[in-house]
């Protein structure tokens, strides 16, 4: 499911015709934000069996938890209020997990509540700055407005204009070309929003 509309896409860029096309752009947008965050972005359930640590947290493998809905530890229930989460992490408030193989087993929503109603004015204010404060449920504007990005480029590409703008300087004659094809530098400002790796 697409986490950002062609309506939106087309008020942000301009460009509305071809939306099987243009929908193409924002799945893979939305696909290359998913990887650079290593989780989807969707509300899902999820069932993760991991490694005790003999510390009081672990590792799930998406953000934000939302809920959890059973915990198993060295295959024995453990009662869920023993339990609490912040972001990919849930907390032992009780002990430590045992250090172990395989030995924790979580069962828990997580993801983002889609809402692809925000208009684009809501999002950002034409200099690149989200106006949104990241919320819990819905997906924070900022990913919202790299998906919205990174779309614009593949379409700007798909025209033969490679991801490539210039500049003249009528002064001394020079021209000044950037690629945009590197989608890195729009990546890096959602990077607080990435699963960290332990």
């Amino acid at each position: 499911m697409s986490h950002v509309s062609l309506e939106q896409f087309g008020r942000y860029t301009g460009v509305h015709d071809e939306p099987e096309k243009l929908q193409s752009f924002i799945d893979a947008a939305e696909g290359m934000v998913e990887n650079y965050l290593g989780y989807e972005l969707g509300f899902k359930k999820y069932v993760t069996v991991t490694h005790g640590n003999g510390r009081e947290d672990v590792q799930l493998e998406a953000r934000p938890i939302r809920e959890i809905l059973g915990v198993s530890i060295n295959d024995e229930p453990m009662p869920i209020t023993h339990f609490e989460t912040i972001n990919e992490y849930i907390f032992y408030k009780n002990g430590l997990f045992p250090e172990g193989r395989r030995n924790i087993s979580v069962i828990y929503n997580a993801g983002f509540d889609a809402d692809i109603s925000i208009p684009e004015s809501d999002l950002y204010d034409g200099g690149g700055n989200a106006l949104l404060e990241s919320g819990i449920t819905t997906i924070p504007a900022e990913i919202i407005i790299t998906i919205l990005r990174i779309a614009a480029l593949l379409e700007s590409e798909s025209n033969q204009n490679i991801g490539v703008t210039s500049k003249s300087f009528a002064d001394s004659g020079n021209r000044t070309f950037v690629n945009y094809t590197n989608f890195n530098k729009f990546l890096f400002p959602i990077s607080k929003f990435r699963l960290k790796r332990v």
